[in-house]
């Protein structure tokens, strides 16, 4: 069972199986972190990507990107349902998830110490609608690996990307999964996103959810446009996509979020 402490890490697996040389000592696979308490939430910030925005946020006592947290809980209220939350790091975003989506929150992250800390945010904050995977997506079953080191040796956070070496990984389709009313995709997969949506084709055909996608390259735009989807505007860090038949409302809903930020108490 996983246990966690209140104070700085390690925090630590006995009799160490993962073959990840830097988190290995000795038989235990140890991963540092800092416990911060942000109002009734407990957030396991990893020492190792400490200087990652996403940390820093959480450590001042902020959500880091809280236009996302505002327009997913705008969406909720206008279309209930489930939803998929593809880059989670440790978990920076999944207690606000929770509370605002009434169906189940579909979670991926890839690296396992990133991982390991997002689970232990889901069960020390008893997130019981939260379904976690240790997993990327992608548009087929399969394997991979993810690279999650810059060339100085310096730990990528939440930027981690399929790579061809560092860490292997699984990755699996949002269509294998069969979700039953999926009202929001959020991908921020550093690059995967085609990939991604390309895996979730026949979700999207059928359900035609509120796609919300970081693409920094402009990938995805032929793709989405193919399948019926216009882009209604932008939050930081993502692109926002409506169904044609969605798009007027979508706008509303946008400059609604803008107008109701959410900022956890410090």
């Amino acid at each position: 069972m996983l246990e966690a402490y209140d104070g700085h890490g390690p925090f630590a697996f006995p009799e160490g199986n993962f073959m990840i040389d830097r988190f290995l000592q000795d038989t235990c696979y140890k991963i540092d972190f800092d416990l911060v308490t942000l109002g009734s939430d407990l957030y396991f910030v990893p020492a190792y990507a400490s200087h990652r925005p996403a940390c820093t946020a959480i450590k001042n006592g902020q959500y880091y990107e809280p236009m996302t947290h505002a327009l997913i809980g705008l969406l909720m209220q206008k279309r209930p349902g489930n939803m998929v939350h593809a880059g989670t790091f440790y978990g920076d975003m999944l207690p606000s998830f929770s509370k605002k989506c009434p169906g189940t929150v579909y979670a991926f992250e890839p690296v396992l110490e990133n991982y390991v800390l997002a689970k232990l945010c889901v069960s020390r904050n008893s997130l019981s609608n939260v379904a976690l995977f240790n997993s990327a997506l992608g548009d087929r079953i399969g394997t991979a690996f993810i690279e999650f080191e810059d060339i100085r040796g310096i730990h990528k956070g939440g930027s981690s990307n399929i790579g061809s070496t560092d860490q292997a990984t699984t990755i699996v389709t949002i269509d294998s999964l069969a979700i039953d009313n999926p009202s929001v995709l959020q991908l921020d997969v550093e690059g995967f996103e085609l990939h991604a949506l390309k895996g979730a084709q026949a979700t999207i055909a059928k359900s035609r959810p509120t796609i919300l996608v970081e693409d920094n390259d402009n990938n995805c735009s032929a793709f989405l446009g193919d399948s019926g989807y216009a882009v209604v505007g932008g939050i930081p860090g993502l692109n926002i996509w409506s169904h044609e038949d969605h798009k007027q409302a979508l706008k509303e809903l946008l400059v609604q979020s803008r107008n109701q930020l959410t900022t956890p108490t410090k």
